[in-house]
């Protein structure tokens, strides 16, 4: 048997292969190139050293994109691939070489190595459906977090041009990015009117700007702190930085029509549902019975799913926190044990997800509003009462997507 550690890089892969007794079968590490060319070249130089297949165990770090194109075209060749857990290696390596040294070489041998002892955990590789999903919601995610980067350029910008503004009017409503697209400082307001401001308005439905929330914004104007300095180019700015921000929006619209689009069209169900399905009424599908959840939007549900997959991969609900990263750290010696912070492994983006929804279902779901009330009462605070909603949520939705079932606050809590 030979062993092939991969080290992915984002233009070439860096490739150790070693033997039963663990001696490398090529004196050096070599290089496979990020093309069919290399990709080809690489399954000749396997076929150099054994025609069979079977003779053969690769593996690659699931430490992101990279490495996706070079999985499938190995799988494709009906190779034996082992994706693996980056947390495993990094830990396999520490172990071994006793100190924190990282480089292509020493990666890609460590991998070949792991796989040679035989105690990693194979990593898990979403369907097309899922995939899909991810793609999609972590870009929502990626312009989310420019948008934020966006608004505090905004309100730095006004903290100068017109720092009374922001306590009338939130600038990041409708209403208030229309001002300050046609006020973008405290100066444009000299030559307005409580008429001209109304008028910016009647083109928006549903506003309720009224002539006294006018009068409000022309008298702060005439009484705000701001120079004037450089209103002009401050100016410019601010109305870049608004078309940015609604051109983010409109992004985030159609990203999310696809993906809830996605949701509904692929119908994402559990196998075992498909199987015990004995009626034809299908309108309670998967998707319906999550979002019967009180408190819980379909852009957790999409989170939850483009994260973490099929649920039913998971054999327990424990090992499904545990993937989700849902638990505090702990540090015990002898008769002391600390509880730290909670755990960075696991998905950030299905991680917050869950803690946001969790904080709307204190508004929503009176089950785990009281949950959250109890944890708070036996002296926990907000954020770790906050947490053990997010887990509880967590076991809620895993349920449901086991046994396609609706929500039912009487089974979830008999034991609560």
């Amino acid at each position: 048997m030979h062993y092939v550690g991969i080290d992915i890089a984002k233009n070439f892969h860096v490739v150790t292969i070693i033997d039963e007794n663990e001696v490398k079968v090529f004196k050096k590490a070599f290089r496979v190139e990020n093309d069919l060319d290399g990709y080809t070249g690489f399954i000749e130089k396997l076929e150099t050293i054994s025609p069979d297949k079977t003779n053969f165990i690769i593996g690659i770090e699931a430490t992101g994109i990279y490495g996706e194109n070079l999985l499938e075209f190995l799988k494709l060749k009906a190779y034996n691939v082992k994706l693996l857990n980056p947390f495993q290696t990094s830990r396999y390596r520490e172990q071994t070489t006793m100190k924190k040294v990282k480089n292509d070489n020493i990666d890609s041998l460590m991998i070949a190595l792991f796989l040679k002892d035989g105690k990693y955990s194979e990593g898990y590789v979403t369907d097309d459906e899922y995939q899909s999903l991810r793609t999609l919601y972590r870009n929502r995610t990626t312009i989310q977090s420019d948008m934020q980067d966006l608004k505090k350029r905004i309100l730095t910008n006004l903290a100068v041009t017109f720092p009374e503004f922001e306590y009338i009017v939130n600038p990041f409503t409708n209403i208030g990015l229309a001002l300050l697209d046609k006020y973008p400082t405290a100066e444009h307001y000299k030559h307005s009117s409580v008429d001209r401001i109304v008028k910016v308005f009647r083109h928006i439905q549903g506003n309720n700007f009224t002539s006294e929330k006018a009068k409000q914004i022309l008298e702060a104007s005439k009484q705000s702190v701001y120079s004037g300095k450089a209103k002009d180019a401050r100016a410019i700015a601010i109305k870049s930085s608004i078309r940015l921000l609604q051109m983010y929006l409109q992004e985030i619209e159609i990203l999310e029509q696809e993906i809830f689009s996605l949701l509904e069209k692929q119908n994402i169900s559990t196998q075992k549902f498909e199987e015990d399905m004995k009626t034809d009424d299908k309108t309670t599908t998967l998707i319906n019975n999550l979002k019967s959840i009180p408190g819980v939007a379909e852009r957790t549900i999409a989170a939850i799913i483009s994260e973490c997959g099929d649920l039913t991969r998971f054999p327990t609900t424990a090992k499904f926190i545990g993937y989700l990263g849902l638990f505090p750290t702990e540090n015990s010696s002898g008769n002391s044990k600390n509880t730290g912070h909670l755990s960075k492994r696991g998905s950030s983006i299905a991680k917050h997800a869950l803690y946001m929804s969790a904080v709307g279902c204190l508004l929503h779901n009176p089950e785990l509003k009281t949950l959250y009330d109890t944890k708070k009462s036996q002296g926990k605070s907000k954020k770790e009462s906050l947490i053990v909603v997010s887990r509880k949520l967590a076991t809620i939705i895993y349920a449901i997507f086991k046994y396609n079932t609706p929500y039912n606050p009487n089974r979830v809590f008999a034991k609560s």
